[in-house]
This record gives structure tokens, C-alpha cells and sequence, in this order.
């Protein structure tokens, strides 16, 4: 009986001071090749380049005209955003927790977004690709 107590005592000073930590999943910049059919480049997301991107989608003005938009060459760019972006635009009216950046190697990039979670849109992209190939660390490579 005397041995038990303190291995009780123990046990409830262990269950009086645990401690529930909350670890915040990060969130990743995937860059696709569709010639090589793998990822090739994984980079976490920043509140800068969140920022980048935010204000782009934010600008959407039009859509993009192309019947086809899928490509064999270049690169696709999964990016996440967390918090969502509330885009609410003429070309655009949605809540956008991901952002795909698909770049050809001969033809325009574009912006490849789901509205309602299942209706897939496309939109000309307004950025830089410099700019976004510098903050990935990763030289993407166009034509034009």
C-alpha cells in the first residue's frame, strides 16, 4: 500500500500539468513537371509570397480563352493559402484556398482555380514570373 501512493501521486501530478500542444500543419508550394510526371521542387509558403499571390487573384480581370488548357511542357505550381483569400472580382467571385499557376513552355501562363470546390476556372495571369521564380528558389523556364 505504501509503494502505491506515490506511484498515484506520480500519476496525478502528470495528469495535472500535461500539456496539450497545437502543432499548425505548414502548408507547401509544390512545383509539377509534367515531363518528368513528379514534383520536382517543394518550398513552404510565406507570408510574403502569400501576400504575391493574394493581390494577383485579387486583379483577375477576364478569363482565359484557351478551349485545352492542360500542357504537357513547362510546369504547374500548386499553392496554398492559409487564411483563404476572399476574392471578390468581375471575373471572379470566390473563396480561394488554392492557387495553381500553370506555366507552358509556348503559351501564356495561367491561373488554374476551383470555384465552389468542383467548378475548375482558368484565368490569364497577371503576375511576374521572375519575381515568382526568385521567391521559389527555382528557375522556371518559358519561351515567351
Amino acid at each position: 500500500m505504501i509503494k502505491k501512493i506515490p506511484i498515484v501521486i506520480f500519476l496525478f501530478i502528470i495528469l495535472l500539468y500535461s500539456t496539450v500542444v497545437y502543432a499548425e500543419g505548414f502548408k507547401y508550394v509544390e512545383i509539377f513537371d509534367p515531363k518528368q510526371n513528379k514534383v520536382v521542387k517543394v518550398v513552404q509558403v510565406n507570408e510574403e509570397l502569400h501576400n504575391v499571390v493574394a493581390n494577383w487573384i485579387k486583379n483577375i480581370n477576364g478569363i482565359y480563352g484557351k478551349n485545352d488548357p492542360l500542357t504537357d511542357d513547362g510546369y504547374a505550381i500548386k499553392i496554398p493559402l492559409d487564411p483563404a483569400v476572399k476574392v471578390r472580382g468581375k471575373s471572379l467571385n470566390a473563396l480561394v484556398n488554392v492557387v495553381y499557376i500553370i506555366i507552358p513552355e509556348n503559351d501564356p501562363p495561367f491561373f488554374m482555380i476551383f470555384e465552389d470546390e468542383n467548378k475548375l476556372c482558368c484565368f490569364p495571369f497577371n503576375g511576374n514570373i521572375d519575381m515568382l521564380s526568385k521567391s521559389l528558389d527555382f528557375k522556371l523556364k518559358t519561351n515567351r
